[in-house]
């Protein structure tokens, strides 16, 4: 679908821009604060930026193209379905002029929208994550998972998406023990990012101790229709490089997302899932 609109400035004291900022009062707050955060990690603002107060502005009138052009509301902001309502304003061709001449700032918005939503729904993955760590390191059948699965692996095939579940009173995506072994098989159990680092022999498996982790979140996974619980998305890496791709400054993740996702790009769309550098890179909050 390729529509034009007439995208125009529309000012702070507009009667529209006002109606639409108190509207989601609360939740651009909570946008404001998320990017200034981000502004401060990234470590280029030696003062304090109004980079994140811009990115708000910028965010209102993105909603404001969107119930426009659409005809349509958002409910709230912090869910993947407002993330790809908002996207869709990129398929009109006059935006990409439009977007130029505010020096790109309304895709930077996007981006940032884009970091912001996926850390919103964090926490429930990464407690599930941790789980599945644990649970591998218990899982008593490895050997035998590896052998029943040797042959008919790889499966590069698009499936849809499992339902959430409801697990200590919080919802998330479950994980499939098989994904995330077959992972560890076709590394060989050595960390992908630098072979060098060792760990130690997993008492449970007898094998090199290694983590999983899926290179595109599974906080994003209602961004994406099919699974991105695939072994091909599950990269394994040491308990220090694990924390890395966490908490590193952005300069040592970027490196570390880029090195992987080169690795891996080809295999996504043979699983149905789109995914270009910039749209991982923002999924992390780099930029």
């Amino acid at each position: 679908m390729v529509f034009l609109y007439n995208f125009r400035v529309i000012s702070a004291n507009e009667d529209i821009f006002i109606k639409t900022k108190y509207r989601f009062i609360s939740e651009l707050e909570d946008f404001k604060e998320f990017a200034q955060t981000l502004t401060d990690d990234a470590g280029k603002a030696k003062v304090k930026s109004g980079k994140a107060s811009s990115y708000t502005r910028y965010l209102i009138r993105l909603i404001i193209f969107y119930c426009e052009t659409h005809r349509d509301n958002l409910e709230e902001l912090s869910s993947f379905e407002a993330v790809k309502k908002l996207e869709k304003i990129k398929l009109d061709e006059s935006f990409k002029a439009f977007n130029q001449e505010s020096n790109r700032f309304y895709s930077a918005t996007l981006s940032c929208y884009l970091a912001y939503v996926t850390s919103k729904n964090s926490d429930a993955e990464e407690i599930m994550d941790n789980q599945i760590i644990s649970g591998l390191n218990n899982f008593e059948n490895q050997a035998q998972v590896v052998k029943e699965n040797e042959s008919t692996y790889p499966v590069r095939l698009p499936k849809s998406r499992a339902s959430k579940r409801k697990n200590n009173n919080v919802y998330s995506y479950p994980r499939n023990y098989v994904e995330a072994i077959e992972a560890r098989r076709r590394c060989g159990w050595i960390c992908e990012f630098n072979q060098e680092h060792k760990t130690f022999i997993n008492i449970k498996d007898g094998k090199p101790y290694v983590e999983g982790h899926h290179l595109i979140p599974m906080a994003v996974q209602d961004y994406y229709d099919n699974t991105i619980d695939f072994a091909d998305n599950i990269i394994c890496l040491c308990p220090t490089c694990h924390r890395k791709i966490h908490y590193a400054v952005q300069s040592e993740k970027k490196e570390m997302l880029i090195k992987i996702f080169n690795e891996r790009e080809k295999f996504y769309l043979q699983h149905g899932i789109e995914i270009d550098r910039k749209t991982l890179l923002s999924f992390y909050g780099i930029f």
